[in-house]
């Protein structure tokens, strides 16, 4: 059709023409090119099939409508757990799940229990005050905790249980009886503990009170607790830090750290450190195993002291006098603290001790010290600082201090030796033995100095003296035994002067 359409013949200037307007023209793909009899031109297009079925767009029609499902049952589930969160919060504040919780909490524990301002959410439940208090006969007596915050598992909700990993607290205090060891003791239903099972339980701070509210044996302040009730091997766990330690009768303590552990009726003391109230280098430190229930056998733990000042275990009485640091010596028979269980404990500790090389060891504060200062006109024998080892015994009983077996030597001038104990009533009494170089005596040419100090050995002349007097003030008998000395004939060196007059003030 194409050809009839077309003229026969065409000039030469047209058919270039033709050819220059065709070649510009963009190749036609979907369809040809015509020319009408009136000269215009136009695309003819193949004309296609239509088809019915489309299997790609089936399949987009498919997938668009699993969306859709999946979309639908994902935000009806997410509507249906919010539903049921809500309601489980509803229900875990309600009065019932409260009154159930409580019941678990009594059965976990044996004890009384009281829940204040108990409020739970999805991530925690918290507790203005939970007390529990346990009968007669048990060791434990009432725990008091406040500020209580739980990280609870979604299945606590279910009021089933009550788990999670940590339970905390901001303030906690627990009272202590002394065990009843002639009666039968209560224990907690360890059994129906289940519903009640978390990781740790911890306290910022942290009060343990042993005995008697009124007149406690042990008082445990602002230490921070962390409970571990299946520890290595199922043992629960105590680890404490920080806190300070009252005793009736002893230095004020403070303590670093305590490693504790429980073995059914035992308590394992892995290590506790202290150290005294006004220091913080001195180490004291126990390790042992307390049987609480065992009246007739006597616990006893092992004591280690490193660089720990007198003072803070022998008490400000004697450690006003006696001023040093002091460590243990390895020892058999010493080195314990031993007490039995009940209302009076009986404690008694007992360590061999040696001078921390690395710091002074003085002596002041006796009368015979200010006497030889006068006599041998030497200011150093007031505080006399000993440089080589001093060693001795220690032990606290019943209110009582003693200090046994010391000896104290400053080569070359003044050498102790004795014992000296502080009684419950504040009350010094002991023996001294001074010595004092010979050359020493012979050129101070004091005839009363020297018929005092009897022959000794090793070039040391020696003098007995009796210590008496208060914590507060130490006395002796120096006087009277200087006043007492049995004088050679005068010589042309003329009196020799009282010891009143020696201790006269100086002007």
């Amino acid at each position: 059709m194409s050809a009839q359409s077309e003229p026969e013949k065409y000039s030469i200037d047209e058919m270039m023409d033709r050819l220059k307007h065709r070649s510009s023209e963009q190749p036609v793909e979907d369809g040809e090119l015509v020319t009408r009899a009136d000269g215009s031109q136009a695309i003819r297009v193949r004309k296609r099939k239509r088809r019915s079925h489309q299997p790609h767009k089936e399949e987009q029609r498919i997938a668009r409508r699993a969306r859709m499902i999946q979309v639908s049952g994902a935000l009806i589930l997410l509507l249906l757990a919010a539903f049921a969160a809500g309601a489980a919060i509803v229900y875990a504040n309600s009065t019932p799940f409260r009154e159930k919780l409580l019941a678990m909490i009594a059965n976990a524990s044996g004890a009384k229990a009281e829940l204040r301002q108990f409020r739970m959410n999805p991530a925690s439940a918290n507790a203005n005050l939970l007390t529990l208090q346990w009968p007669s006969g048990n060791v434990l007596g009432e725990l008091s905790t406040r500020g209580i915050r739980a990280e609870i598992r979604p299945a606590s909700f279910l009021g089933r249980g009550m788990s999670g990993e940590e339970v905390k607290s901001s303030e906690a205090t627990l009272f202590l009886r002394v065990p009843d060891t002639t009666g039968p003791r209560t224990e907690s239903a360890a059994a129906a503990a289940g519903p009640i099972h978390f990781k740790r339980y911890a306290a910022s701070k942290f009060n343990v009170i042993v005995g008697a509210p009124t007149a406690p044996l042990l008082r445990l302040y602002e230490s921070e607790a962390s409970f571990q009730p299946e520890h290595s091997g199922g043992r629960p766990q105590l680890l404490l830090n920080r806190g300070d330690l009252v005793l009736p009768g002893w230095p004020k303590l403070r303590m670093d750290r305590a490693h504790i552990e429980f073995r059914g009726p035992d308590v394992d003391i892995v290590g506790i450190r202290f150290h005294h109230d006004t220091d913080s280098k001195g180490e004291f430190e126990l390790a042992g195993t307390v049987s609480p229930y065992q009246a007739d056998r006597p616990s006893s733990l092992a004591v280690n002291l490193a660089s720990f000042p007198v003072a803070g275990i022998a008490g400000p009485e004697l450690g006003k006098w006696f001023n040093g640091r002091i460590d243990t010596v390895s020892s058999a028979k010493s080195n314990y603290l031993t007490f039995t269980p009940g209302p009076e404990p009986d404690a008694v500790l007992a360590v061999d001790f040696r001078s921390t090389l690395a710091h002074n060891f003085e002596v002041s504060g006796f009368p015979f010290l200010i006497g030889l200062a006068q006599i041998l006109d030497d200011e150093w024998f007031e505080r006399p600082v000993f440089d080589s080892e001093v060693t001795g015994t220690l032990r606290r009983n019943g209110g009582n201090t003693a200090l046994g077996n010391l000896s104290l030597e400053s080569k070359g001038r003044l050498s102790i030796r004795g014992s000296l104990t502080r009684s419950k009533d504040n009350r010094l009494s002991g023996t001294f033995e001074i010595g004092l170089p010979e050359t020493m005596i012979k050129s101070s040419r004091n005839r009363r100095l020297d018929a005092m100090f009897l022959p000794g050995d090793d070039g040391l002349r020696w003098l007995n003296l009796d210590v008496t007097g208060s914590g507060a003030q130490p006395g002796d008998n120096f006087k009277q035994l200087y006043e007492a000395a049995a004088l050679p004939p005068a010589s042309d060196s003329g009196r020799n002067p009282s010891f009143d007059d020696l201790t006269r003030p100086r002007d």
